[in-house]
């Protein structure tokens, strides 16, 4: 009887061993779409819709992303984000004002969507999901491998066909999730560094707020 319970303990910590291991194709298929976002600048149209637990209505933005390594621009119809790599300016339009900071690495994975993928890909686990299936895109789930992380899980969607980043769903332990619905992904882009900086003589008047 002993050696059945051993046999039985034994294939179970297997399975759970096995279960909790990186997927190699899944890990490579993401590698590849941050490889071609630090080596070639992207541009691409999306839409942010956030939902909370407590509440059933889910707030939506939508704008343009342009991204080239670690330098972005993030537009929206009432702000723009710049970041040169150090320096990070956020103008709000209807105010005319701009707020400059130097932000962490962990505000920046608040506002890229490369850099979500990039910070937590080490610390996850990577498979290919069981639940969300697709013909077109590759469905990838990346799961914390530390208990104690706010975020539960990121549901990544690659295209197929091109390697194109699909979506982004991040969910966290509260209850509330994120969606990144991206259209009109376009590779190779060529822009100069200049458009990642903020360039107050285009807002006449404009007020900074350097909190640096």
């Amino acid at each position: 009887m002993k050696k059945i319970i051993y046999s039985i303990a034994l294939l179970f910590f297997c399975f759970q061993t096995a279960v909790a291991q990186t997927d190699a194709k899944a890990d490579k298929i993401v590698s590849n779409l941050l490889a071609e976002a630090r080596n070639n600048a992207i541009k691409t149209n999306f839409k942010l819709s956030i939902s909370e637990k407590s509440n059933s209505q889910a707030m939506a933005s939508m704008g343009t992303f342009t991204i080239k390594g670690n330098k972005f621009v993030l537009e929206m119809a009432d702000m723009k984000v710049y970041f040169d790599g150090k320096t990070q300016w956020a103008y709000v339009a209807k105010n005319n004002e701009v707020s400059v900071t130097e932000p962490s690495e962990k505000e920046l994975s608040e506002t890229n969507p490369m850099a979500i993928l990039s910070g937590f890909k080490a610390k996850s686990i990577i498979r290919f999901s069981s639940k969300v299936k697709s013909a077109q895109n590759h469905c990838i789930e990346m799961t914390p491998k530390a208990k104690n992380q706010d975020i539960a899980k990121i549901e990544v969607q690659i295209t197929k066909s091109n390697g194109n980043l699909y979506s982004i769903k991040l969910t966290n332990k509260n209850g509330s999730a994120s969606l990144l619905s991206l259209s009109n992904f376009q590779k190779n882009v060529k822009v100069a560094d200049a458009i990642f900086v903020f360039n107050s003589a285009k807002y006449k008047g404009v007020e900074v707020n350097d909190l640096r």
